[in-house]
């Protein structure tokens, strides 16, 4: 809970401080041209601040240096100008225009804390787009503020001001104000992760989704922020106090308090300088000061110089194309809604419930729009649902009549409850309708929303194949929509005719999301025009889209362009030329979720005739309704539910895990099956633990061994169970991934790694509470099964390095434990006495003993992959094309077969009717890849395309390919499996530590419903 705060946070404004003292002034100026801002400081030679400006740049930093130079000199007229400073990410370059000192950021902030805050020992400074660390000392001896240590983010800006900024303008809340005045009130914050931005963007999306309250995302929000820093910025160092927190986002009294929170400081212990938004301009005013009491000059040429600069135009950059408004654009019908008649039109409601837009749709029998309403979600989903319903219901009065409903997006199963929906269907399907109705022969759809991005391709109207982005909304709507706040332009109104101005766009890339906004940023430093930004925006839309989310599948020649994002000519332009071939704008392009999902509703409704809706009426939108969250705590998951309550009817669950809160949803097109369905998963799971049971409690004589439950746990757990046994000794496993280790794991963990191998920290300090005498982190380099042909099978090696770090960082020994970490390759039997004789000594145990309890181990090893295999060749003899769709999980145990991490995946497939099979039942490493890869020295890398060959070859064999953020293996296997595929489609899915779950739903739901359609098509 955020708590408000007694802690003095002082009240800034941007008005100049205007002195009281002599008309004329001696002054040193300094200026930070940063990412989002440009501030301006003033100060006499006694290092007084005497006029200071902090403005938003909007895209265009050496205009707004200009207007904040006229206040000045409006403010101080005849202000003598004794030196000037420079600092910031677009300093050094308006360094070189106007003269003056520059100096990097990490100097400046040292010369301010250490001019007004000598008593800090810890700085932390977060602005629009950078975010740093700093451990200092003041140095009597010197008279100066040492740099101990320091650490910055890097091109990513996680975590930073302008997410901030960002997520405060798409829910339409002020950021200066309202935004902690919301924060500060939670009682219950929502879990967000805050490793990555989009990650987190999508967590707030789907407890929006969810109905969680706006305080609560808001809070979480900031302690997400705050966890943030302190794992990927801090990294495990040291926060001494007093801590100083400084940079704009020091503003805002929830951050404050959040950090205050994750630091375990008291409330007010953390310190808020007078101008914590200023302290690098101030440092850079210092600095020139210094320079000039030194006798260094530094000859300032004025502002002028900045701003002839501006008339000539920008530095030489390599730019793009100019765009084109291309005539072979075209839209299909007509965008006009069709009045309803005199008499009772029978029409089908749509809804589509996304994270930016709510789209509400009345469909006639004719597919004709008889009303539409396109409205902002604004964090609201219901709220947004209700007033579309009441304003499409007002316009039509009694001039239809509701025959079927269906709901799409990413809100889908509460608006679906909500509204008494007849179809509840994913966003994949809705929108392949809409694009066949619109166009019967149409064979691709171009897709971009708000937050996500889909390709979908069709073969006679049944969806084949489709991708949506991962989890990163580079290239959507909403970072269309934040750029163009951040240029100061309407996206609407402004950004498509700057764009077609444009002479040269400015080349941008196609990377994540806030690499592109870096790209931007170094644009704008260097003088690009608002034209040629914009043009390069639209051109990045296009190339990260084709780049990143069709990924080399095919386009075909009738392409159709749907989504909000459509109606920008300039991206229209972008992707036409980048493609060569014209598209096809539905005229209702920006609401095709919504007509979808009311032609998936009629079609519905007329294979059950004469069965009524269950539609509520256009008058529940004045039925009153509630949200409240809380932890159900009936076992480790802690999952956070919400309850949503409807005017007097039964409350409705979200966010569990389990069916402990679970009712049958409406118009599912898969209910029921899930206790049908093997549980091939929860078999491999007992083949894993065997007979192992939990020791009972400590025994005098009986060493007690903590095994990790991480990595190579999930697949070599038999071999070091039977180890133990053998040896007499207890051995006691971490609890399973949850989300108290999840917490813990971000606290602990110091480099940036897959989320796995994250985890061994988190559940190391888990087995450091129960009483364990040795915490066992072997380094296990390679396998000695490789696959035919193959002469290696090595790990990734983060997994045998893995023990060594988290052992360096846990101080294991200091906590009562033994760290028992060791290389052993499990490949090179006649390095096994060497490697084991660390064990022998370490547990005081005779090496010919060691050595017999690692037979035995290699015996359990076997049975376990024996029993594996037998189960697969059975799983596949008992397919059939009528039964449930069977889905191999691709991936590593420790991704696929750890419910904490894949977010319990295999259970979500088996609720969706699908059987999900574990990827060591098909015994993909024992194929032989051929010349094809001669050397796939990978295990993991073996075991994925081996199965991809299976699949490939088996028509009734579907591929989930499962893979985590940073994993360096996935970088490029994933390609290979693409190819070994051979056109068969699979579905991707990149996991992390983040919650949102809607995402992963959506996608497995039009995997399937794709499988469906295709097996149908080919009866």
């Amino acid at each position: 809970m955020l708590r408000a705060t007694d802690a003095s946070v002082p009240q800034w404004a941007d008005t100049p401080t205007i002195p009281r003292t002599r008309p004329q002034h001696d002054v040193f100026l300094g200026i930070d041209v940063g990412s989002t801002t440009v501030k301006l400081v003033a100060v006499d030679p006694a290092g007084r601040v005497l006029f200071h400006r902090y403005v938003r740049a909007n895209g265009q930093p050496r205009e707004t240096l200009l207007r904040a130079s006229g206040l000045f000199e409006e403010t101080l007229p005849g202000a003598s100008t004794l030196g000037v400073g420079l600092t910031g990410s677009g300093g050094e370059p308006v360094a070189h225009i106007v003269g003056g000192v520059h100096a990097n950021e990490l100097v400046t902030q040292c010369r301010a804390v250490g001019a007004r805050h000598r008593e800090a020992r810890t700085v932390i400074e977060i602005g629009g787009q950078d975010s740093k660390f700093l451990s200092v000392r003041w140095d009597e001896a010197r008279g100066q503020m040492t740099l101990l240590d320091f650490a910055m983010n890097t091109l990513c800006a996680a975590g930073t001001g302008s997410f901030l900024d960002q997520q405060a303008g798409r829910l339409g809340i002020e950021i200066d104000g309202e935004f902690a005045r919301l924060a500060l009130a939670s009682r219950s914050p929502a879990r967000i992760a805050g490793r990555c931005t989009v990650f987190a963007k999508s967590d707030m999306i789907h407890w929006q989704q969810q109905g969680v309250p706006l305080e609560d995302i808001l809070a979480g929000l900031c302690l997400a922020l705050a966890r943030n820093f302190r794992s990927v910025i801090g990294k495990g160092k040291s926060f001494t106090p007093p801590v100083l927190f400084q940079g704009g986002v020091a503003r805002n009294a929830a951050v404050v308090r959040a950090f205050e929170e994750v630091l375990d400081l008291e409330p007010g212990g953390l310190v808020v300088p007078e101008h914590p938004d200023l302290m690098p301009a101030i440092g850079a005013a210092l600095l020139a000061m210094d320079e000039a009491r030194e006798g260094r000059e530094h000859p300032f040429r004025g502002f002028g110089a900045l701003e002839a600069s501006l008339r000539d135009g920008a530095d030489g950059e390599r730019s793009l194309a100019p765009l084109a408004p291309r005539p072979t654009t075209v839209a299909v019908g007509s965008r006009e809604p069709r009045p309803a008649g005199a008499t009772a039109t029978s029409v089908c409601l749509g809804i589509d419930v996304g994270s930016i837009s709510t789209n509400v749709v009345l469909l006639d029998e004719d597919d004709q729009v008889v009303a539409r309403r396109y409205l902002p979600t604004a964090g609201d989903p219901i709220e947004a649902v209700r007033r579309g319903l009441s304003e499409v219901g007002e316009e039509t009065d009694t001039r239809v009549r509701v025959v079927g409903v269906g709901v799409t997006g990413s809100g889908r199963h509460l608006t679906g409850h909500y509204v008494g929906a007849d179809v509840v269907r994913n966003e994949i399907t809705a929108q392949a309708r809409a694009a066949v109705a619109a166009v019967p022969g149409a064979d691709t759809v171009i897709e971009i929303g708000g937050q996500d991005s889909k390709y979908i391709r069709l073969c006679g109207g049944v969806v084949v194949d489709f991708a949506m982005n991962n989890a990163c909304a580079a290239g959507t709507g909403s970072f269309l929509e934040e750029q163009a706040d951040r240029l100061g332009i309407s996206v609407e109104r402004d950004f498509a005719r700057r764009a077609l101005a444009a002479p040269a766009p400015a080349c941008l890339g196609e990377r994540c999301t806030v690499f592109m906004e870096s790209d931007l940023v170094h644009h704008q430093q260097r003088g690009a025009s608002l034209e040629n930004l914009t043009a390069g925006l639209a051109y990045s839309i296009a190339r990260n889209y084709l780049n990143r989310v069709v990924a080399g599948r095919p386009i075909g020649e009738r392409v159709l362009f749907q989504g909000g994002v459509a109606h920008n000519a300039a991206v229209v332009s972008a992707f036409e030329g980048l493609l060569g071939r014209r598209l096809t704008v539905p005229p209702h392009h920006d609401v095709t979720g919504a007509i979808g999902a009311a032609i998936l509703a009629r079609e519905a409704r007329a294979a059950r005739p004469g069965e009524p809706t269950r539609f509520r009426g256009f008058d529940v939108a004045d039925r009153p309704h509630a949200t409240r969250s809380f932890v159900c705590r009936a076992c480790p998951n802690l999952c956070e539910v919400q309850k949503v309550t409807v005017s007097a009817d039964r409350p409705l669950f979200f966010g569990a895990r389990c069916e402990r809160f679970e009712r049958k949803e409406p118009g599912g097109a898969r209910q029921g099956r899930r206790e049908t369905i093997p549980d091939l998963f929860a078999e491999r799971r007992a083949l894993l633990y065997g007979d192992y049971e939990a020791p009972g409690p400590r025994s005098p004589r009986r060493r007690r061994i903590g095994i990790p439950r991480v990595l190579t746990f999930h697949d070599l757990f038999p071999f070091w169970r039977a180890f133990f046994r053998h040896l007499d000794m207890d051995v006691v496993l971490s609890d399973e991934t949850n989300p108290h280790i999840v917490r813990r794991t971000a606290h602990a963990a110091t480099s940036e790694t897959c989320f796995p191998v994250k985890l061994v920290s988190g559940h190391v300090l888990d087995l450091l509470e129960k009483d364990v005498d040795d915490v066992f982190l072997p380094a296990v380099l390679d396998r000695e099964d490789p696959a035919p042909g193959q002469p290696h099978s090595h790990y990734c090696p983060l997994i045998p390095a893995a023990g060594y770090m988290v052992g360096a960082r846990l101080e294991i020994e200091r906590r009562g434990a033994r760290i028992l970490a060791f290389p052993l390759s499990l490949a090179e039997r006649r390095t096994r006495p060497h490697e084991l004789r660390v064990v022998a000594r370490r547990l005081g145990v005779s090496l010919r003993k060691v050595l017999a309890a690692a037979a035995r181990g290699d015996e359990a090893q076997r049975a376990f992959s024996e029993a594996l295999r037998t189960r697969g060749e059975q799983v596949l003899r008992e397919l059939t094309e009528d039964g449930p769709p069977a889905v191999v999980v691709v991936g590593r145990p420790y991704n696929t077969c750890d419910p904490g991490v894949c977010q319990d995946l295999p259970g979500k497939l088996r609720k969706l009717g699908a059987l999900p099979i574990p990827v060591d039942l098909l015994a993909g490493g024992r194929v032989d890849l051929g010349s094809a890869h001669p050397d796939m020295y990978w295990r993991s890398g073996q075991e994925i395309l081996g199965t991809a060959r299976i699949a490939a070859a088996e028509p009734r064999l579907h591929c989930i390919y499962l893979t985590s953020f940073h994993c360096g293996p996935d970088s490029f296997l994933l390609t290979y499996f693409r190819r070994v595929m051979n056109g068969k489609p699979f579905l991707e899915l990149e996991l992390d530590d983040h919650t949102a779950e809607a995402g992963i739903v959506t996608r497995c739901e039009a995997f399937l419903d794709s499988l469906t359609s295709a097996r149908e098509a080919r009866r």
